[in-house]
């Protein structure tokens, strides 16, 4: 799974900073000068509370951030080699369509409610790679089968209101690796299913990524999650990355202190009657601090 340390990057983020609106007069810095590296064939874990700023991060990889003058992006992406920021919308297109899939946590809103899935995944597919008609519709039916998705035929000619959760998800995951890219961002591809599908869409992600050889940026707040699939993470909190470093040291021995009280606040089976954990006023000021530092 460890992708080699001596290649140039897939992906190198510098100084990354990113202010959002708020509302018509109020802004917000939503990412806070992060550096992230991602290797070709190397799983990364982003992880953090809500509002941390991961997913902003992501998005901002995968140039989906809302089109607005009042976004602004600065510091440096480059993918493949290839210099992001201020980057024609063209050029994000392209990227788009070759080189990074991106995998959200709510099907329901990114799935085409009038079109069938057959149709959604066919149009991810690059124009002239697998061909036209027969050949087309195999594919399709190819990378719904592993994704995951049982019937595939059947699937294909369903719209997303007629799949569970489950198949909603799998079938987003067909639509990213439907263009075979180097980089999939799977932001919380979980969150709204239960333990049991929770599992079964993790296994699927896990064994396609393994398949295709595709870096992995995976989202998430769930520490387990990225325990099982990463190789390193990043921790965020307050836009800012506090730790970075191998999954199994961060996890296990962790440095920065809102790490360890991240880790303190994962609950167990055995926890049943035991005060949930919460993040001191005192490491708020000190995190808030360390902001200002930083800035």
């Amino acid at each position: 799974m460890n992708a080699p340390q001596d290649e140039a990057p897939l992906v190198s983020v510098e100084g990354l900073q990113v202010v959002l609106p708020t509302g018509e007069r109020s802004e917000v810095e939503a990412v806070r000068r992060v550096d992230l590296v991602i290797r070709d064939g190397e799983r990364v874990g982003v992880v953090g509370e809500s509002g941390s700023g991961k997913s902003v991060t992501g998005r901002s990889i995968a140039g989906l951030l809302p089109t607005s003058p009042r976004v602004r992006v600065n510091g440096s992406i480059r993918i493949s080699g290839q210099e992001m920021v201020g980057a024609p919308p063209a050029a994000w297109d392209e990227i788009r369509r070759s080189r990074v899939g991106m995998i959200f946590q709510d099907p329901l809103t990114f799935l085409n409610p009038t079109m069938r899935v057959g149709r959604q995944v066919a149009e991810s597919i690059p124009p002239g790679r697998e061909g036209d008609g027969s050949a087309r519709t195999r594919a399709v039916h190819r990378f719904l089968e592993q994704a995951g998705l049982e019937r595939p035929e059947q699937v294909a000619a369903r719209f997303p209101h007629e799949l569970s959760g489950g198949m909603r998800q799998r079938v987003l995951i067909a639509i990213a690796i439907a263009k075979l890219p180097a980089l999939i961002i799977a932001d919380e591809p979980t969150t709204a299913l239960d333990v049991t599908v929770q599992q079964r869409v993790l296994k699927t992600l896990d064994t396609t990524v393994a398949d295709l050889g595709t870096s992995l940026m995976l989202i998430s707040h769930d520490l387990a999650v990225v325990a099982n699939m990463t190789d390193r993470i990043y921790v965020m909190y307050g836009g800012r990355v506090v730790e970075e470093g191998a999954t199994e040291q961060v996890l296990h021995e962790p440095r920065h202190a809102y790490t360890q009280a991240l880790l303190r606040s994962v609950r167990s089976l055995t926890d049943d009657g035991v005060e949930l954990y919460s993040i001191s006023p005192e490491l708020r000021r000190q995190l808030a601090e360390e902001a200002v530092d930083a800035s």
